[in-house]
């Protein structure tokens, strides 16, 4: 049993990739209206055929960008900063299609590479970035929410075969009931820590992201690529049928 993200889920079922569309969420409600509606009920035989089951959607949380060379208002104020990324190719393709350039560089590293200047930025959810403390080497955060990544609760098929239905009942409820209470918990700080980061002499920018999401045809394209054309359509319908209630 355990907790990955999209990104690691994605190496199993490709479609999986598509929960990380770059700029493709309004709003966190939008989000849980997307995941845990009918798009469950799509993924679930996915990870079935696959050897897991799908309990519930954890969190993670919308991604954003620090950099220590300029504030981001729009687009072209991204070109040319050296980002680090986690090799997923969401997050990659939305970066470049920003006019970024790209690295990957282990997490446990990015602190001090960013503190010596071996990149000039990343891009991560509030909490990491926080808790982190990035701030300390990076003077610019955007509130650009360019990619969201949740954590799903998997568990292996062999082991929910040795539970009674009792206990596979007991242990969804509980499962549902633990990612809600960390929904809850991750968004309701966000406010305060970017004040906090604010307050360590962060500069704070929120970009209009109209533009931004007008940037991602090619990153699009690269994603359909890899998560296959007929599954982006299917989720973007998802999201789009979200989006309307």
């Amino acid at each position: 049993m355990t907790l990955p993200t999209q990104g690691a889920l994605d190496k199993f079922v490709k479609a999986f990739s598509v929960v990380m569309l770059p700029f493709m969420y309004d709003d966190y409600d939008h989000v849980y209206r997307t995941l845990d509606g009918p798009s469950m009920d799509w993924f679930s035989p996915l990870a079935d055929k696959e050897g897991f089951v799908v309990l519930s959607n954890w969190e993670w949380g919308f991604r954003n960008l620090t950099n220590s060379k300029r504030p981001i208002l729009k687009p072209d104020d991204v070109k040319g900063l050296k980002i680090r990324t986690p090799p997923e190719i969401q997050l990659q393709a939305a970066m470049e299609a920003l006019g970024g350039v790209v690295t990957k560089i282990a997490f446990p590293e990015v602190y001090m590479a960013l503190s010596q200047g071996v990149v000039d930025a990343q891009e991560n959810p509030i909490a990491v970035i926080y808790h982190n403390k990035f701030y300390e080497v990076q003077k610019h955060l955007a509130i650009t929410r360019h990619v969201y990544n949740n954590m799903v609760h998997v568990v292996s098929k062999k082991s929910w075969a040795k539970l009674t239905p009792e206990q596979q009942k007991i242990f969804t409820e509980e499962s549902k009931a633990a990612g809600a209470y960390m929904r809850k918990a991750i968004v309701a700080e966000e406010a305060d820590q970017i004040a906090r980061m604010e307050k360590a002499g962060m500069m704070v920018t929120r970009p209009n992201l109209a533009a931004f999401r007008a940037a991602m045809g090619p990153a699009y394209e690269k994603i359909g690529k890899y998560a296959g054309e007929d599954n982006v359509k299917k989720f973007m319908k998802y999201v789009e049928d979200a989006r309307k209630k």
